[in-house]
This record gives C-alpha cells, structure tokens and sequence, in this order.
C-alpha cells in the first residue's frame, strides 16, 4: 500500500509506540485520527504533526459507544478509513490465582473487546471505500503464557483467534488483517500496568518506540499476514512451540527468582 493519503485511525495514539507510530505515518503522507484518553497529549502530538494531518479523538476505547463515535467523527473529518491500527493495550501482573476479577474484565475491554467492537464499526465503512487494512497490535506473550500475566496474554490470544476468522470472512471484501507481535519496548506499559506483582523484567533487551513503529510502516505498506520487529521474537515463539516443557520450565523459573 502506498500511504500517501490514506486516513489512519489510531488507537493508544498518546504514548509509546502509538505516539512513535503517529508521526511516522504523517511522514509517510497519511492523515491520522488520534484516539487515547488523554487530550491534553493528544493535541501536542497533532499541534506537531498540524492540524490539516490530524484529527484528536479523546475516548476510553473500552466504553462501548466509542467505536461508533470514533467512526463518526473520523468520517465528517476525512471522509474515509483506509488503516486501522488497533494499538490501544493495558498490562497486569499478578497471579492467575489471585488476580482480581475486576481487572481482568479492565484488561479484556481495552486489549479486546476495545479492538473487536472498534474494527466492527470500521468494517461497513471500509467496504463502502472498496476496502481496507486492520492492523491488530499484538505481543509475543500473546502466543506463549508468561508467568504472573495471564490475563494480558489471554486477550492478544484472543485477539489473534479473531483476526484469523475475520481475515478469511472479509476476504472478498478486500478487507486485510495483518498482526504485528512486538517484544518488550521501552514504554509506559510496565508503569501503567494493573495488579500488585512486581514483575521482574524481562530478560531480553527493551526496543526504542520508534523502532517498533516504523515496522509498524513496513507491515501497512507490505501487508504481511504476521510480522515481528526482531528475529529474537519470532525464533523464541518458534522454539517456544518446539519445546513448550523446556520454555515451561525456563520462564517459570527465572519469573520465579
């Protein structure tokens, strides 16, 4: 896809890579419809990028009327919704047995139902355009469990169940779904994560934001059915599926010390 005037809409748009990605895709020509709870953030990053480049939508993508409200308002704007990049995400720690039923359903409702209700709103407009990319932000931890982050890891699995029903029932529709599986990244995720667990850090190198949004650029522009930033995270999820006791055995342990 060439990116020159295409209209994004963009979920988690006000911090880490949602912010990274924001700027990248003006760059490339887009226009962007910024969506995340903080407004005061969102329109720093459209008073940079210029107004004619951005429209701020402030929303908790958890709430089930925003979807239709983001749609609305990115249509009276732009007119049309070429990519959608469901990147809005929350993260817990705790315990499978301890964890509070309450935060669950948080973290369902923001890194799923969030992105299943707003790529529904979405569809009926792309169709209408001659079609459409969603690009779904998911994680590593979505194909193997973590220790202590069960709940997170549930909901891009979940995710990733649903991005594959959709990808062959909107085929005709030329509606595209492409997955992106970022390993750890320097962000706010850790600090803004729900629970009471102090997590110990991961083992593998944080990637800068910027990093993981220009292959966010990448995967709009090539449509790769899945994607990974680095080698590392596609051999350990590869290896992972080889040696599911091993890595058992191995996360469990180091989450443990």
């Amino acid at each position: 896809m060439n990116l020159s005037n295409k209209v994004v809409v963009l979920t988690g748009a006000s911090q880490g890579i949602g912010r990274a990605a924001a700027y990248k895709f003006v760059a490339s020509g887009s226009k962007v419809v910024l969506v995340a709870r903080s407004e005061d953030l969102l329109n720093r990053i459209a008073a940079e990028l210029g107004e004619e480049h951005a429209l701020v939508i402030p929303a908790d993508i958890s709430q089930r009327e925003t979807p239709s409200r983001i749609v609305a308002e990115t249509m009276r704007r732009f007119e049309r919704i070429d990519i959608l990049v469901n990147n809005a995400g929350v993260g817990i720690y705790d315990p499978c047995e301890s964890v509070a039923p309450s935060d669950v359903q948080i973290v369902m409702d923001v890194n799923f139902f969030g992105a299943l209700y707003l790529t529904q709103a979405c569809i009926a407009k792309m169709r209408a355009g001659g079609g459409g990319l969603i690009i779904n932000i998911s994680s590593i931890a979505g194909k193997r469990g973590v220790p202590n982050m069960g709940p997170y890891c549930a909901s891009k699995a979940a995710l990733e169940r649903f991005t594959e029903s959709w990808r062959m029932e909107l085929a005709t529709d030329n509606i595209r779904f492409s997955t992106l599986y970022p390993g750890t990244t320097q962000t706010n995720f850790k600090r803004n994560a729900l629970g009471s667990h102090q997590q110990k850090s991961s083992p593998t190198e944080r990637m800068p934001a910027e990093q993981v949004a220009q292959h966010l650029i990448r995967v709009a522009e090539r449509e790769p059915r899945d994607a990974y930033v680095r080698l590392f995270d596609r051999a350990f999820v590869f290896l992972s599926g080889l040696f599911p006791r091993a890595f058992d055995n191995l996360l469990g342990r180091y989450y443990k010390t």
